[in-house]
């Protein structure tokens, strides 16, 4: 297990190949006969449009194109050439190359330079973000020339709302991508004036709206003096400027002022260039780009951790985790205190992309608040993770009523002692992987001595046959009894051995070592033999322990016996009760003042909360406290042994920890004084400061002028430093070492033997949003996108409104190419003959008025004979009688108001199902991640499976099992059973739609959930403008969606909470339409306007790149992490999906550290939500 990068990462590579391939090409067949059926009903002239409104794109450069090439390419191709950038470069030098080559071509065609740079911009942009955000079509308001003070020209921007989804990298690199084009065409830079740089200060100061950086005035000026062109924007909020409210040059097109915060201003520098001013100089560097040295005194804004010149061990706490808490949310561990997660590194099969494992028993036993997708907001290493289920991480540890003392391990224990439990101690394990600190940039922590740690130094030192002989001999266990061949680093060849076959030897070492059963006399002697620290459960909770907590501790197991392996320690618990308070617990306050607040020493007392403060399982018989087992960690780390039956004392502690403690209390009294004499010298600052600045006022001076004079003052009273350097910094050494260290320092000063930190790190956290499972629906639920007005009610039933006749609403203007009399529907609903219930039928077209395009919707109040079209339209469907209940709007919100066919609402109602605002019928999961399953756990048969091309287990053997491990494709898709009825209600619709509306054959005709499996659908998420295509493969009881990481990524998405939308593939393709989407800002977002079938994940967002993909984690990379140093220092000692880019591992051969037991262990639902 050695430091080698990518020491793990084999695997079959001509199988998965074979199968990757026979995948894609099953997708691809299967999708054009959706689309083939999908274009024959669309070709019958009943929609919006005669052709399919979701083009389908392989890749990014086909994505782009289809995406914008309508409203703003103007007749140029780029997909060839975008495709031969991205594969001949980084994705970002691609984005700025095809946008200036865009901006060039469309000036020599059009002349026209807005135009131009507007292409240019939005085709780059678009790269940037995959081409599956709105961010292109919505987040740029539009580009202007406009006139500097000296009537020179220069490029403005206006950045809308949307731009918030292209996070930013995406935003600031657009602003540099603008000013290489404006540089291109020759137009000068920005030259703000004096208002137009205190308007952005204003703005700033009233924006109320979270951003992750917020700049001080002194950085906006810098900023918005210093940048070449102008980052103007439209107005978002409410709230109005006072101070510079008209401003030259932030106008609307139409010359009228801009009064109003502009929400993309804000973005953009706060969040854009402040934020990714690192990337921006790398561009600017490389590209030689003038203008942009700004940039630099910017690189490492939003930091929080910073350096006072002392290298501190002690892990920073972040409290941003505890902001904005919502009632009956509960908080489950205070910033890295003990009782809270402990870190574990590794991911499971269900973990990564934010995702975090939680092992099942901790999510029953805090309150159930914890289900598979319940949001968790955590302390590290990101802001919020998913929950998922991992049974290979420690449960909670916690305290009976009857005061015993213990950790639960199977749901079966929990539910025996849950009515008794009378507090939960500690949270348990929470598993994060390396990948997640690499994505979030935070330093790592370091690890904890876990049994992972161990097998790691153990397959180490195990690099000779003679050596694993002399670890059978250790164990007392023969040589046939272990795995094959040593646990070695891949450096040795072994005849007849290929990779792939040594690959699965070393996980099966790495295994072996993880999972053996030891006794304390094994782990001692491998110990000893070969440099290992003490395992669990014999390595304690020691950093947590006070060390004025150890005498009494020693004292009570000098005086103990041991019976039968159970060491008794009498009297310990005659005078602990559930709810006692001891107010003199016999030792002197700490110098802090107070102990530790997890210790509770006053409600259980020195003995009984040091045991519960290592970690130590006890139970209570009678007056005594009895160690039922793994005691001796606790004997040796305290210096003493086990001899004749009996505890005695082997190293002296006393005199250790005498030391020990009142070096601390000299330590803490040279900070106090420290701390002294800088609250003087601030005081006598804040005088001078004080005087000065009210001098500066009286004399007229400005607030600028006033603070200026203040800080010179202030800086006129230097500082002398501290009276003995030092000894100040040995002091603030050794207070941040025993921080850490607490009582493991002095089991490495009595033992003989290794000691590493078994709890480093805890990680605080608070329930975040409940798991989501339910159909997407518009608020109030809606049947059908057809304005009736007030005319049906409060509840909006068509029925009602039809009953009065003839309505009046507003729908744009049509007219039919048939009969040539106006109808507001797609086809003309007039009649042939007068009380005949058949309708012209015609193809309506809109009708052209004077001023319509300058209107932003365009309906006018029409007369519409709504109970003959219903019964014209029941006829047509074949239907007895119309469904009582059918929910219309009140009014359309698209730009041509042109209501969809009636007939699709009658359906839906018919089916039981409702619509959402762009002609879709959606069901919401929260995302959850997923790289491996067995057949048992989503409810399809190996045989099913088998037909779709899963042929083999994740080890090569054939498929013939509901239980072996298979790997998942990457767009395959486990919805929760949940969504079944929703699902197949759909289905029998869109049949129906079919049958009924378009005259042709039925599609799906399925009879429950198990007919569902292996159609196709559409995966959307609601910030974004593109779809993944999906394959459904079976079912899970979580209300959660399972999915692939890369599948997930490619939607723009990772898994820290938030939930997705599903939509069977045909609904989409018959029912979605432009044309029906809101007129307003963000209209576009939250719809399908392009399809992606293949997912690339060169393409598609980087964090899938940072998941870990190995079986397990180096001894070099354990070692590493007790320095804290930044994952980009540890990353070559770690395999990534970024590794394998390029090859079929980018997809296939995936591995994990930890297993997560059944994918839908735990609660179904949190308690939050069934309470």
């Amino acid at each position: 297990m050695g430091g080698d990068k990518r020491q793990m990462a084999v695997y079959d590579e001509a199988r998965l190949s074979a199968e990757r391939e026979a995948y894609q090409s099953w997708l691809d067949r299967r999708a054009e006969e959706v689309y083939r059926i999908a274009a024959a009903a669309k070709a019958k002239g009943l929609d919006f449009s005669d052709e399919i409104e979701i083009p389908r794109a392989a890749d990014l450069a086909s994505r782009t194109q289809k995406l914008l090439e309508a409203d703003y390419l103007h007749g140029l191709n780029i997909e060839d050439d975008l495709r031969n950038l991205l594969n001949t470069s980084e994705r970002e030098d691609a984005a700025i190359e095809i946008a200036l080559d865009v901006a060039r071509r469309m000036h020599a065609k059009t002349s026209d330079i807005e135009k131009a740079i507007d292409s240019g911009l939005r085709v780059g942009l678009a790269v940037l973000t995959e081409a599956v955000l709105v961010a292109p079509l919505e987040g740029i308001g539009g580009v202007r020339i406009m006139n500097n003070a000296d009537g020179s020209e220069f490029l403005s921007i206006d950045y809308a709302g949307p731009i918030r989804a292209a996070g930013g990298t995406a935003q600031a690199l657009g602003v540099l991508i603008g000013d290489m084009i404006r540089t291109e065409l020759g137009i000068g830079r920005y030259v703000p004036t004096t208002p137009e740089v205190e308007r952005v200060k204003e703005e700033f100061g009233l924006y109320r709206v979270s951003l992750q950086y917020k700049p001080p005035p002194e950085e906006i000026e810098v900023i918005v003096r210093a940048c070449p062109v102008m980052i103007n924007g439209e107005e978002t909020e409410r709230v109005e400027c006072a101070g510079y409210k008209e401003v030259r040059n932030i106008i609307n097109s139409n010359g009228s002022p801009r009064t109003r915060i502009r929400g993309g201003v804000m973005l953009v520098i706060g969040e854009g260039l402040c934020l990714k001013a690192p990337k921006i100089l790398r561009h600017t560097e490389r590209l030689d780009v003038p203008g942009w040295d700004f940039v630099a005194q910017f690189v490492g804004k939003g930091n929080d951790e910073g350096e006072d010149g002392l290298k501190k061990r002690e892990i920073s706490k972040v409290t941003r985790y505890m902001e904005d808490i919502i009632a009956g949310r509960p908080v489950f561990g205070e910033p890295g205190e003990p009782g809270g997660f402990r870190l574990r590194y590794g991911r499971s099969r269900a973990s990564g992309l934010a995702a975090a494992g939680v092992n099942p028993v901790s999510m029953e036993a805090l309150g159930g608040f914890l289900s598979v997708g319940t949001q968790m907001k955590v302390e590290r290493p990101g802001k919020a993770c998913a929950v998922t289920p991992c049974i290979d991480i420690d449960g909670p540890t916690v305290l009976l009523e009857d005061g015993t003392f213990q950790r639960i391990s199977t749901i079966e224990e929990w539910r025996e002692c849950s009515d008794r439990v009378l507090s939960i101690w500690d949270s348990g394990e929470i598993l994060s992987g390396f990948g997640e600190f690499l994505e979030n940039n935070k330093d790592l922590v370091p690890s904890a001595y876990n049994r992972d740690w161990w097998a790691a130094d153990l397959a180490d030192a195990l690099d000779h046959p003679e050596k694993v002989d002399r670890f059978a001999e250790l164990l007392g266990a023969s040589r046939e009894s272990l795995p094959p061949g040593i646990p070695f680093n891949g450096a040795i060849e072994r005849g007849g051995e290929s990779a792939l076959e040594r690959n699965w030897r070393r996980r099966d070492w790495y295994l072996c070592l993880r999972d053996m059963e030891l006794d304390w006399e094994q782990a001692r002697a491998l110990a000893q033999e070969f440099g290992t620290a003490v395992p669990t459960p014999w390595n304690l909770w020691w950093s947590d322990m006070p060390i004025s907590f150890a005498p009494a501790v020693i004292e009570a197991l000098v005086a103990s016996t041991v019976e039968e392996g159970r060491v008794r320690l009498h009297g310990a618990a005659r005078d602990w009760a559930p709810e006692a308070h001891i107010e003199d617990i016999g030792l002197p306050a700490p110098s802090t003042g107070v102990w530790p607040r997890w210790t509770e020493v006053h409600s259980h007392g020195i003995l009984k909360s040091a045991l519960m403060t290592l970690g130590v399982e006890h139970h209570h018989e009678g007056e005594d406290m009895v160690i039922p087992a793994h005691w001796e960690g606790l004997v040796e780390g305290l210096g003493l042994e086990f001899h004749d039956n009996a505890i005695r004392v082997a190293t002296e502690a006393g005199p250790h920890i005498e030391d020990r403690v009142s070096r601390i209390r000299a330590a803490t009294d040279v900070i106090a004084q420290e701390e002294a004499r800088q609250e003087e010298l601030e005081g006598r600052r804040a005088v001078v400061r004080m005087k000065t600045e009210t001098a500066a006022r009286q004399e007229g001076l400005g607030i600028q002028e006033t603070e200026a004079a203040g800080r010179e003052a202030v800086e006129e009273i230097e500082d002398p430093g501290p009276d003995e350097p030092a000894a100040l910094r040995a002091a603030l050494t050794l207070i941040d070492e025993h921080g850490v260290e607490r009582s493991l320092w002095l089991a490495r000063r009595l033992s003989d033997l290794r000691w590493e930190d078994s709890a480093p790190c805890r990680v605080g956290s608070r329930m975040g949003r409940p798991e989501k499972a339910g159909t997407r629906q518009m608020k109030p639920l809606v049947h059908a996108l057809y304005p009736i007005g007030e005319n049906g009610g409060p509840q909006r039933l068509l029925g009602q409104a039809a009953s009065k006749g003839i309505i009046r609403v507003d729908m744009g203007p049509r007219i039919c190419d048939k009969c040539g009399r106006d109808s507001p529907h797609l086809r003309c609903h007039n009649r042939l003959t007068a009380g005949e219930a058949v309708e012209c039928g015609g193809r309506t077209r809109v009708k052209k008025r004077r001023g319509g395009h300058m209107r932003r919707r365009l309906g006018l109040r029409t007369s519409v004979p709504l109970e003959e079209i219903i019964e014209v339209k029941r006829r047509a469907l074949g239907l007895d009688r119309i469904p009582v209940r059918i929910k219309a709007v009140k009014g359309l919100i698209s730009i041509g108001q042109t209501p969809e066919p009636i007939e699709k609402g009658i359906l839906r109602a018919k089916h039981g199902i409702s619509v959402f605002r762009d002609g879709t019928s959606r069901y919401d999961m929260s995302d959850v991640p997923m790289t491996h399953f067995r057949p048992s756990e989503i409810g399809t048969p190996w045989k099913t499976l088998f037909d779709l091309g899963y042929k083999h287990d994740i080890f090569g053997e054939e498929l013939t099992s509901d239980e072996q491990l298979l790997e998942l494709l990457p767009q395959d898709f486990v919805p929760s059973i949940s969504a079944k009825g929703q699902l197949l209600a759909v289905c029998d619709f869109v049949d129906d739609l079919l049958v009924r509306f378009y005259g042709m054959q039925a599609f799906y005709e399925v009879g429950d959930e198990r007919d569902l499996i292996g159609h196709l659908a559409i995966g959307l998420s609601p910030h974004t403008s593109g779809g993944v295509l999906c394959r459904i493969i079976g079912w899970t009881t979580a209300s959660a969606g399972y999915a692939h990481p890369l599948f997930h990524a490619a939607k723009r998405r990772n898994c820290d909470g938030d939930e997705d939308g599903l939509m069977m593939l045909l609904d989409g393709l018959l029912n979605f339409s432009k044309s029906i989407l809101p007129a307003g800002r963000g209209g576009q977002m939250d719809a399908p306007l392009v399809l992606s079938t293949r997912i690339n994940p060169k393409e598609i967002d980087k964090e899938a790149l940072n998941v870990d993909c190995s079986w397990a984690y180096t001894r070099a990379f354990y070692e590493a992490t007790k320095s804290r140093p930044h994952p980009s220092e540890v990353e070559p000692l770690v395999d990534l999906v970024a590794d394998l880019v390029g090859s079929v591992g980018e997809i296939r051969g995936y591995g994990w550290t930890h297993d997560s037991g059944r994918l839908d262990a735990g609660p179904v639902n949190s308690s939050y939500k069934t309470l």
